[in-house]
This record gives C-alpha cells, structure tokens and sequence, in this order.
C-alpha cells in the first residue's frame, strides 16, 4: 500500500516543475528530523487536495540529508492548502528503495507528521494551510 507515494514521489521528481507561482508568493519551511544516515537526499513533493491522490504535485524540492535533521524551504506558493510527501533517498539511486513485499526500506514522512495506515497518509491527517507568511512543518522520517 506505501507503493502509491513510491510512484507520486518518482511522478514528482521526473516531472517537470510546474509553473511558478506570482512573485512574493508564501512557502513552507521544512525541517526532517529522525534522518540517521547523514548521507543521500531528501526527496520532497507538495501536493495540493487534486493531486495528493496520485496527480502532480505543486512543487518538488531536494535536499543535502547531511546531519540528524534537514531544511528545506520551498516557496511560491499560492495561498492554500497544501500535503508534503518525502522520503530519505540513502542511497541516491533517486528511488524509494522497497522489499519484495512492497514494503519501504528507506525512510519517509508526512506533513503534520502524518501516519497512514498500511498507505501513505491520508490527505485530512496531512493538508496544512498557507497564507499570507511561510508555513512551518516538522516531518518525522520513520
């Protein structure tokens, strides 16, 4: 069931970037904690309600996964709501590394610290608001 965010993340980071939002368009700062390799990437997508689903995110980012916790800011956004999935790219094959069950061996998170159930998260457990300033979120990577 974690095989739908494996594909929305691969979607996301072969997928050319969506247009950008207005100048002095919000964004989000991110911070991964639990990163226990302190090598590899952090591949990060955003979705908003439409896309979170399997559809095409809003923005994509990567980020350097060189010590216990990771920052990321991704901005132009548009005011909103918005979901952020991400996974810890150890070994930089630019995958999700998975056993023969489907199941993720390499670490992953979710907005809102989001936990889904045999799946990725549910959008409810995960959307967050984006206003006029920059959002905050702190991902756990389990």
């Amino acid at each position: 069931m974690i095989k739908p965010l494996l594909a929305a993340a691969l979607l996301a980071l072969a997928a050319p970037l969506p247009a950008m939002a207005g100048p002095g368009q919000p964004g989000v700062t991110l911070t991964f904690t639990g990163v226990k390799a302190h090598q590899g990437k952090v591949l990060i997508a955003i979705y908003d309600e439409a896309g979170w689903a399997g559809g095409k995110p809003v923005r994509v980012a990567i980020a350097d996964a060189s010590g216990a916790e990771v920052a990321a800011k991704v901005e132009g956004l548009a005011p909103g709501r918005y979901g952020v999935k991400a996974f810890h790219d150890v070994d930089g094959d630019g995958k999700m590394g998975m056993n023969p069950f489907g199941i993720p061996l390499e670490p992953f998170g979710f907005s809102r610290d989001a936990v889904g159930l045999g799946g990725p998260a549910a959008w409810a457990d995960a959307a967050f608001a984006v206003t006029a300033g920059d959002a905050v979120q702190t991902i756990t990577l389990r």
